[in-house]
């Protein structure tokens, strides 16, 4: 294998691999940011300044796969120790 072929695939591999860490970053930020809308409409449930109500309920169909994410888990959670206290009204 001649040396410019070598350098080539050397340089390919080096751009998939910085493609593959900025789309992975570009992805977690995404994560985080989705996060903190969700905390910041839903702010008054946790004690947090809320926005106005106005402006909660015009992004709120953006919260519809958030929603749809903690209804699930909640759905799912199983906490045996909030049933035992739930039993003898802790």
């Amino acid at each position: 294998m001649d040396p410019v072929s070598r350098v080539r695939e050397i340089m390919s591999l080096l751009s998939r691999g910085f493609r593959h860490g900025s789309v992975s970053a570009a992805e977690a930020e995404l994560r985080e940011m989705e996060n903190a809308f969700a905390l910041v409409l839903t702010g008054a449930l946790t004690g947090m300044p809320a926005p106005p109500a106005h402006i909660g309920i015009a992004l709120l169909p953006y919260l519809e796969r958030e929603l749809t994410v903690m209804m699930s888990r909640s759905l799912r959670h199983d906490d045996r120790l909030s049933e035992w206290a739930g039993m003898v009204d802790l």
